[in-house]
């Protein structure tokens, strides 16, 4: 991998940078050069962001640079942003959906960090972004929501097996909604949380689909409303859920943790930063890791980590760039990558990326 010394970024959104922008308005042309979630962006109608600049921050006390040798990392098939990543049970993660080249995406594909290939899959029935996954009970990807005109939340939730590359409809979910995360718990039961749904507002609704994926039902409402937020399934049994924005478009330093047993909500310790269209992800040393996103006017090139349980986040070595509109997953080697995404917030030039970054926790370095 090529590893990269960073310094901190700065770039500027446009009043008109989230999902609300019509699909037709991505760019054409050819992907840059330099690579998100989960993450996830809204796409609600009339949601727009602030004009300005944003400077990212230098990040914690490692580096971001390293020795190089081995190959980059793969690029992706189809460049894309406000896409999904998925780390399987296979070892492979799977990316889905999302803004491309040329409109919304139904595409799925499979990145195998073993071999550092990718292997196209089966494309889903709908094209969506903005919408959230996780994997069920039978390592099946549960794709769910989003939107596919930029203006209209979606209620559509497909299930899609890797063994037999095929898609099948689940039960629609209660509340169409745009922008929010899920999570699986330790049962099996996967958590829909927060976004924004057909009135347009800030939502703090929770539903659940049932670990035999047949049948959603209510949960407990999240204590702070928001959207383009993360949740990651931690190893002490709770559902955190990361940043995001509120109503009025202000992003977010809050993180709340669910109970999936008791159903009771608990105040956690807050991001360092706020940050909204981040990438977020379970690492294999129990961490949770969050990554780039957009805080305010523009995107940032800070991450961060949190042990559960402990006193506070961590900031570690910034990304090479400010990257907004990715998505993350963890792998078996213990890095935590960065897939897709997006280095410019006025959905004109340069267009969604193609190209991964990975984060090392062993030297606190990013590479290519």
């Amino acid at each position: 991998m090529r590893h990269l010394t960073s310094t901190a970024a700065v770039l500027v959104l446009c009043s008109a940078c989230d999902g609300s922008v019509a699909p037709s308005n991505q760019g054409t042309g050819a992907t840059g050069g330099t690579s998100t979630t989960s993450t996830t962006g809204d796409g609600g109608a009339g949601d727009t962001g602030t004009g300005g600049a944003e400077t990212g921050g230098s990040g914690g006390g490692g580096s971001a640079t390293g020795g190089g040798g081995s190959a980059p990392l793969a690029e992706m098939g189809h460049p894309r942003d406000l896409a999904t990543a998925l780390a399987c049970k296979d070892g492979r993660v799977r990316v889905f959906g999302g803004l491309g080249l040329f409109g919304v995406e139904s595409s799925d594909e499979a990145y195998d960090p073993s071999a550092n290939t990718w292997a196209m899959g089966a494309p889903s029935s709908q094209a969506r972004y903005g919408h959230t996954i996780a994997e069920d009970a039978s390592g099946r990807a549960v794709v769910i929501g989003g939107s596919a005109d930029g203006k209209n939340p979606m209620a559509s939730v497909e299930a899609y097996a890797p063994d037999t590359d095929e898609w099948a409809p689940l039960p629609d979910l209660p509340t169409a909604r745009v922008g929010m995360a899920a999570a699986r718990a330790e049962d099996g039961r996967i958590f829909v949380i927060g976004g924004r749904g057909t009135d347009g507002a800030a939502s703090d609704v929770v539903e659940i689909l049932s670990a035999d994926a047949t049948a959603w039902s209510s949960g407990p409402s999240m204590p702070t409303s928001r959207l383009s937020l993360q949740a990651v399934a931690a190893l002490d049994g709770r559902i955190y859920a990361i940043g995001g924005r509120n109503a009025a478009d202000v992003p977010l330093t809050v993180v709340e943790s669910l109970d999936p047993v008791s159903g009771t909500w608990k105040t956690e310790p807050s991001l360092e930063g706020p940050r909204y269209w981040f990438g977020a992800a379970l690492g294999s040393d129990g961490r949770i890791y969050v990554a780039g996103g957009a805080s305010g006017p523009g995107f940032v090139n800070t991450a961060e980590s949190f042990i559960p349980g402990g006193a506070g986040w961590t900031q570690l070595a910034p990304l090479p760039e400010a990257r907004g509109w990715v998505t993350a997953a963890s792998v078996p080697d213990g890095r935590i990558l960065l897939f897709g995404g997006s280095t410019n917030g006025s959905r004109g030039q340069p267009p969604p990326l193609a190209t991964l970054l990975a984060y090392d926790p062993a030297s606190d370095s990013w590479s290519y």
